[in-house]
This record gives structure tokens, sequence and C-alpha cells, in this order.
């Protein structure tokens, strides 16, 4: 699974782009709210989306108090100026609240009478290219399985649901991992199919016609996963990390490292991540950028160390 330990002050990162991403996160909400915010309409589910909202909340007044305040019945972000009511009325309320007091997309998985846990709650406005709509109520193994997640069954269904099971509120953890987008749409990858459609977005409807490598971005998920202590959901928070390959190949080790690790994945892999889609483009561009860095002595700085 990847899984790392996690310090309590690194729960939500903050960085310069907050505002691009409030902002498209406010506008994707505007456009369509229902699309974005959805709960299970039953008494835990409920008290699971207000306690996101506290933790949340009680966090971020103390990890980011420059930012954040209580003041008055609102918690108030002195970046945007906006003030929300504190605590919020309703369970739509405190998803959507939620949602633009951090860059993550927040989902909560709660454990159903089948004695699996279900994505039952959810505020997610930058997926990417999946539908909150399409993935609603679904365990955690469908969740797995429809996405078709390689080697799920046989390396990682098993550790998984147990690591769910057995997690408790105080140790949450970390994981990281990466894709390759074919556009800019840190919110909706247009290149995979229409955000408004009926039909699932996936590398088999992926439009890579005329390409070229400054279109093509790498995506990372940095997610972290806890449990609340008051309801026993546990809460996903899916913050992404998106920069046009362009930018992040100047950075020195980086063409080598991308493509090494590309190089690296099997047969199945490489399927779920449509390599096919945009493999002719982007490695012969990395190991070039490679080539200019190693011929540049850009490669032989000692790199930092890296908690993953």
């Amino acid at each position: 699974m990847g899984i790392r330990k996690l310090h309590w002050d690194n729960w939500i990162e903050m960085d310069s782009y907050f505002l691009r991403y409030h902002d498209m996160k406010a506008a994707e909400l505007k456009k369509d709210f229902k699309e974005h915010i959805k709960y299970v309409d039953n008494a835990v589910t409920k008290d699971a989306c207000f306690e996101l909202n506290e933790e949340l909340v009680r966090h971020l007044t103390h990890r980011y108090p420059k930012t954040f305040r209580l003041e008055g019945g609102n918690v108030h972000n002195s970046l945007t100026g906006e003030a929300f009511p504190f605590p919020a009325a309703t369970p739509d309320e405190a998803l959507a609240t939620s949602a633009l007091l951090v860059q993550d997309d927040l989902v909560l998985m709660m454990k159903n009478d089948d004695g699996e846990y279900h994505l039952d709650a959810a505020a997610v406005c930058l997926p990417g290219f999946w539908r909150l709509r399409e993935k609603f109520r679904m365990s955690l193994d469908t969740l797995h399985f429809e996405a078709g997640v390689p080697h799920y069954a046989a390396k990682l269904q098993k550790a998984m649901n147990k690591f769910m099971l057995k997690l408790t509120p105080d140790k949450p953890v970390e994981r990281n991992n990466f894709f390759i987008q074919l556009d800019d749409g840190l919110h909706w990858s247009h290149r995979m199919g229409d955000q408004q459609g009926t039909e699932v977005a996936s590398w088999a409807t992926a439009n890579g016609k005329d390409l070229t490598i400054d279109e093509i971005h790498f995506r990372s998920e940095r997610q972290t996963l806890r449990r609340l202590p008051r309801s026993g959901a546990i809460l996903f928070t899916i913050r992404t990390y998106f920069e046009p390959v362009t930018k992040l190949a100047q950075e020195p080790h980086i063409p080598g490292r991308l493509a090494e690790a590309i190089q690296n994945w099997d047969e199945t892999v490489s399927y779920y991540k449509g390599k096919s889609s945009w493999d002719r483009i982007l490695m012969p561009y990395l190991d070039e950028q490679d080539r200019l860095q190693k011929e540049q002595g850009l490669v032989e700085r000692v790199e930092g160390e890296f908690p993953y």
C-alpha cells in the first residue's frame, strides 16, 4: 500500500497555489453542487460530516493561525476574506465548507452492515477524470476493482481490508501516487471525456490527437487516512499536486528518475496508467532532458533526502 506514518503537523498541507485550488473548487460547487457534494442520509454518516468539519477547523486554526481563526461563530479565512458558520448547520454545508478550507478533496468511508467500508460521503471537486456519482456508495473492494487497480486481488485486497479495520484515531498514515495527464485540467481532464457526460472516463476514451509535450502534466496525489474518533468513519484527504512535465523536468535528476520509474512498470500497471497514450511523446523528451542534465553536470549534485 506504500503507507507511511503521518505527523499531525503535516496532516493538511498549504502552498502558494491555495487560491487557484480554492477558486476552482468554488466554481465547481457553484456550477453543480450536487455533483461534488454527497452523503448518505443516516445519523452516523451525517455525524461524520460534522465531525470532519470540526476536525479540520480545529486543526487549521492551530496549525495556520495567521490564515484561519474562529471568531463570532464563524471560521474566517484571511486569504479569501470568507467567513463560514461554525459549527455548520447541515451535513452538506459541513462538507462544502470543508472543501473550501483546504486544497484537498475529502472522502468519508463508513462501515456498513455488510462489514465493508463504503464511500458514503464526500466533497470531491478536483478528481481529474472520475465522477463522484459513479463511485458513491461503492465498497472499498468495488472501488478498486472498478478502477482496475493493478494486482489488487493478488497483492492489496487482504492487506487493505485488514488495515482499514484496525486503523485507530491516533495513528494516521499517508501515501503518494502519480499519474501522467494529457492536459492541464486540474478539476477535469477534458481529453479523457466529457465532464457532464454519462460515459465512464478512462484511457479507453482518451483523445491523444495532436498531443504535444507542453500539454502533458504530472499529477500526484498525497492521500492521508485517519479514523475519526467519534463517528468511526475513515477520512481520506486527497491532495493533488499538478505540474507541467516541462516544468518538472527542469529540476536536476527528475527526468531520469521519472523515466526509470515508468520503464519499471509491468504491463498491467502500464495499461492502468495509460502509457500507450503518451509514451511516444513523453519518454523521448525525458531521455533528452536527462542527457542534457548529464552534459551540464546537474546530475552530479547530491540529491536531498525525501520521505518516500
